[in-house]
């Protein structure tokens, strides 16, 4: 007798660390979906299904979640990794517009993915939710103050979650990347080194040089730790936040 391929839904499944992230799960034998504002420019072969959603319409995730659930009868596994850095880098000039659009995404987008697939995991007694936030949402910086401030919000969810679903064989956890090589850290990079010859390349030497491990981190290396946590062999584990960020806040204060 076969197992039942568990049924996994990654939100920001079109690139960066979604998108390796779908890709190691399927590795892994799971049946993967992916959700994102726009398809892959190349859908992979071996992606199930693809769902296109903005996250920050809720009746549009509640019917997502709801048409998943029925047409492949549970959701298992919910890797959230959809979110945006924002365009204004300075605090003082941020409007307060820019905070609730970045939040609107990267905070109450995620609530009402992780409550709708909170609520069907609940009713199944089963389930494994991870989360993407960041380091930043544990650091006070100078730039990008909305970004960092809706993924400490993500972080606080999560704790929460875990607490109310833990009964219900349902874990919940957070990884918190660093630096990664993906369109966000080269959207970083541009807007750092802007009106400077190779600036980009030099706001990474620079940020690089500011790890332990002196390098950025590959989103395949995120999607492991996911993958980890998110296995049903490691069920209990809920609650967690792990840093993939190669030491990055290793010494802080010293």
């Amino acid at each position: 007798m076969t197992t039942p391929s568990r049924v996994a839904l990654v939100t920001g499944s079109s690139g960066g660390i979604g998108a390796a992230t779908a890709e190691r799960l399927h590795a892994s034998g799971a049946v993967v979906i992916g959700c994102d504002r726009a398809a892959p420019v190349s859908r992979p072969q071996w992606l199930a299904d693809f769902r296109e959603l903005d996250i920050t319409d809720e009746q549009a995730v509640r019917a997502t979640v709801a048409g998943i659930r029925e047409d492949y009868g549970s959701i298992d596994v919910l890797v959230h990794a959809a979110g945006i850095l924002g365009d204004e880098p300075d605090l003082l000039t941020t409007p307060s517009s820019e905070f609730a659009r970045v939040m609107a995404i990267n905070a109450t987008g995620a609530f009402s993915v992780l409550r709708e697939v909170g609520l069907v995991m609940r009713e199944q007694r089963s389930g494994s939710i991870v989360a993407v936030a960041s380091i930043a949402a544990k650091e006070a910086r100078h730039a990008y103050v909305p970004y960092n401030a809706s993924k400490a919000a993500v972080l606080n969810v999560c704790w929460s979650l875990a607490l109310t679903l833990g009964p219900d064989n349902v874990s919940v956890n957070c990884v918190c990347p660093g630096p990664v090589n993906t369109a966000m850290w080269d959207q970083l990079a541009t807007r750092a080194g802007e009106g400077e010859p190779d600036g980009d390349q030099r706001a990474r030497q620079a940020r690089a040089a500011q790890i332990p491990m002196g390098r950025f981190a590959e989103p395949a290396e995120v999607a492991e730790t996911i993958a980890f946590l998110s296995a049903p062999a490691n069920r209990y584990l809920t609650g967690l936040t792990l840093d993939v960020a190669g030491g990055a806040r290793l010494g802080m204060g010293s």
